[in-house]
């Protein structure tokens, strides 16, 4: 397994840039797939530059698509610039994902109630304190390695609901900011895995052990440098 650090140095510079920008497509193609709400095929997604009014695609599913690549530039520069993880910086990534959509970045002022799950979101008044133990734990007392400390600040996101909307796909995003901060690839949860990748959510709810999560982390982390060697000798 190589570093991304170690393949930036060993290959083309243009070609890498190209292999980045398309999974940026497939990889906000994936993120709004996966919760089933999003009816745009690959195909379009990787036409789609704006939002526009004459498309047979409805001006939210558009929305959805391009904000979710523009949250994800965000986050790459965010690494590239050394931001730190932050309660602000989740927000602005967060109101990036809903930006024309709803409100973002600003957390629940309500109670909500998953449908089907095995666990329910806490009192939105704890939403705060729960939050800012999030980052307290992650910044002064998190001793664990670069994937466990990415499965937990996706699985904590999931767990606490701090927004109406976008939780998942924010969670996902603040995953791949640990990884990359640490020189890992990005990686994409996709329809393929979408039942076993759901029940690492609820296994952190119900037992509070992120090792399901970190197993996929692992497993699709392999997968991405195996495609991305593949797209680079080709």
């Amino acid at each position: 397994k190589k570093h991304f650090e170690q393949l930036k140095k060993e290959v083309d510079e243009k070609k890498l840039k190209e292999v980045l920008d398309d999974f940026k497509v497939t990889y906000a193609y994936d993120a709004v797939h996966v919760e089933g709400t999003n009816s745009i095929t690959l195909d379009e997604a990787f036409t789609l530059e704006k939002v526009t009014s004459d498309s047979k695609i409805s001006e939210l599913e558009q929305k959805e698509l391009l904000n979710h690549i523009k949250a994800f530039e965000m986050v790459i520069d965010a690494v590239e610039k050394k931001v730190p993880m932050s309660e602000d910086f989740i927000k602005d990534v967060h109101q990036q994902i809903l930006e024309g959509i709803m409100p973002g970045g600003l957390y629940r002022q309500m109670n909500v109630g998953l449908r089907g799950s095995i666990h329910q979101p806490p009192d939105y008044v704890k939403v705060y304190d729960r939050m800012r133990r999030m980052m307290d734990y992650l910044d002064f007392e998190f001793k664990g390695s670069t994937i466990e400390k990415a499965a937990y600040i996706h699985l904590s996101i999931s767990k606490i609901h701090p927004f109406l909307d976008g939780n998942g796909r924010l969670g996902r995003l603040m995953m791949n900011y640990y990884l990359m901060a640490d020189g890992y690839l990005p990686i994409s949860i996709n329809d393929e895995i979408k039942e076993e990748y759901f029940d690492s959510l609820d296994q952190f709810k119900l037992e509070k052990s992120s090792k399901k999560l970190e197993d996929i982390i692992k497993r699709l982390l392999l997968k991405r440098y195996e495609e991305v060697n593949k797209e680079l000798e080709a």
